[in-house]
């Protein structure tokens, strides 16, 4: 029982730090992206990145070594679409990681960068995004943990 509350908590825990960063990453977009915020962008997306990595080992330990086990889990719809959702917001994370590395290269190339608004704009909307798709991740986290969908 205690290993299964620790490797909630670890899961929890970790979950909050991801959610943390992609929050941060949506307030810092509403700056001027010079290249002072590209470098602190880069290095939020990089924290979220380590955060993600890290939750999802802690999530296939808590499949393997917690209290309800694989068994659980496989048969439960709802996990299912909990690994979908994050999924996507992996997917849709590509984008921004991708504009975030770009506009710190041209900020190391050129001291006097400035990212284009219209931009920033769009990127800041994919980070939105993704704190919609996991606002829908956690509700069926929490379906899936009452063991709502099983017969």
């Amino acid at each position: 029982m205690l290993i299964d509350a620790a490797l909630a908590w670890i899961h929890f825990l970790l979950a909050f730090l991801l959610v943390g960063a992609l929050v941060a990453e949506a307030f810092i977009l509403r700056l001027p992206v010079d290249g002072r915020v590209a470098r602190l962008l880069a290095r939020v997306d990089l924290f979220y990145g380590v955060s993600a990595a890290l939750l999802i080992a802690a999530g296939v330990s808590r499949v393997i070594w917690g209290a309800k086990g694989w068994v659980y889990y496989q048969a439960q719809p709802f996990f299912w679409a909990k690994m979908a959702a994050f999924a996507l917001v992996g997917a849709m994370s590509i984008a921004p990681t991708l504009t975030f590395l770009r506009w710190r290269r041209q900020s190391k190339a050129n001291g006097a960068f400035l990212a284009e608004e219209e931009g920033v704009k769009r990127v800041r909307r994919y980070v939105i995004a993704e704190t919609h798709v996991i606002a829908v991740l956690l509700l069926f986290a929490v379906l899936m943990a009452r063991g709502v969908g099983l017969h």
